[in-house]
């Protein structure tokens, strides 16, 4: 059985999604052949080295780059593959019998459909990692996803659907076969998280921390700045201190904080993947403020690493973390409700440290049992073993 995985971003932007890309292909090598191509496009600063891509990889050799070619029209950038460029994609689909790509655009999309005409024995299968939709009803995104998801039913002969959430299958079998929306877990590769934690996390001060992109319109990080300075002025002198790693247009806001309160916040500016892990495991409390997120890798990597969770109501957030009492949500996304939390957590940290600790390790079991990458690495071969035997 031979398997192309292709990722229509760069590996290097290093997200979620190329992170889940790296790991699925490394974890389906050890028992399948595997191919790994990505594109050149790339969003953003690059978050991930290549020294990192190659460790995550776990020997297994990325094949040639597909180049895009950028172009500006009215100040936004589209980007297109020339023919020769679709050629050299097609002849690697051409040699496989699985191809697994993700949801990206309408472009991305359409190439796969026309793949599907001129390789009629292979199986595809379609990631859907990212929101289904964004806040305004008639935006760009919306428009472009919901076009994708209709082109996709109306050629459906050789696809299959992959989702990260319940929600999202649920609103997909709406339009597709039930029996070909997959839903598999994201997991999450948590060997850094697996040791001991012994003497890392302070017994003096509790300590919160925000990892992930610095803005407001998606991370909710406006917000949650407004919290925390109003609390840092009426509470001085507590024993609490607040840290913040990751890179975006509200780094200034943070660098300000800190300026402001250096004995009470810590910007780390942008952590590696390879070692966010050291920054969780010192810490007691996750802040999670997003606005949107179709599932959250950074929860369960806090959840790894024996932190309590604040966080928004998200359809990732609910899914992983509803009724669980180790995750104090938000009624509404406002400075007034994240403070409160903060002292809340505070509060039981000071009254009854053993009940916190209680539920930090309740935290650890729950992500490993759940959503190690191990459980959806099973989950991705029992699919793939049912397309061999024609089952889906």
């Amino acid at each position: 059985m031979k398997i192309l995985i292709y990722s229509p971003l760069a590996l290097e932007n290093g997200r979620g999604g190329e992170i889940s890309i790296i790991e699925l292909a490394a974890g389906l090598n050890n028992h399948y052949f595997v191919s790994l191509i990505d594109s050149n496009r790339v969003i953003g600063e690059p978050l991930l080295s290549k020294k990192a891509i190659n460790k995550k990889l776990r020997g297994l050799e990325k094949s040639n780059r597909i180049n895009y070619l950028a172009i500006n029209v009215f100040n936004r950038n589209f980007s297109i593959p020339n023919p020769r460029e679709i050629l050299k994609l097609f002849r690697a689909v051409k040699k496989n019998d699985i191809i697994y790509t993700t949801l990206l655009n309408t472009t991305n999309i359409s190439l796969f459909i026309l793949f599907s005409f001129m390789h009629k024995k292979a199986k595809f299968i379609v990631g859907f990692r990212k929101p289904l939709t964004s806040d305004k009803f008639l935006s760009l995104y919306n428009l472009k996803y919901r076009f994708s998801i209709l082109l996709l039913t109306v050629f459906r002969k050789q696809f299959y659907i992959h989702t990260i959430s319940h929600h999202a299958k649920k609103f997909l079998d709406n339009f597709y076969n039930p029996n070909r929306v997959n839903h598999i877990i994201h997991g999450v590769e948590l060997e850094d998280y697996q040791q001991s934690e012994t003497n890392e996390k302070s017994k003096d001060i509790l300590n919160f921390i925000y990892v992930g992109h610095l803005d407001d319109i998606h991370k909710g990080l406006g917000v949650l700045i407004n919290a925390i300075r109003t609390f840092l002025e009426e509470e001085r002198k507590l024993p609490i201190f607040f840290e913040f790693c990751g890179r975006g247009p509200l780094e200034q806001k943070i660098r300000e904080l800190e300026a402001d309160y250096p004995e009470y916040v810590k910007f780390h500016g942008y952590v590696d993947n390879d070692i966010v892990h050291e920054y969780y495991k010192k810490c007691d409390i996750f802040l999670f403020t997003s606005r949107r997120e179709p599932f959250g890798r950074v929860l369960i990597e806090a959840l790894a690493a024996k932190l309590l969770i604040i966080c928004t109501k998200t359809y990732g957030s609910l899914e992983v973390l509803h009724n669980k009492e180790f995750a104090f949500f938000l009624d509404d996304l406002e400075s007034e409700n994240v403070r409160y939390k903060i002292d809340l957590l505070y509060k039981l940290w000071r009254e009854n440290p053993n009940k916190l600790h209680k539920l930090q390790q309740l935290a650890k079991d729950y992500a490993f049992e759940n959503f190690s990458f191990t459980v959806e690495l099973e989950m991705f071969k029992n699919l793939i073993e049912d397309l061999k035997l024609g089952k889906s």
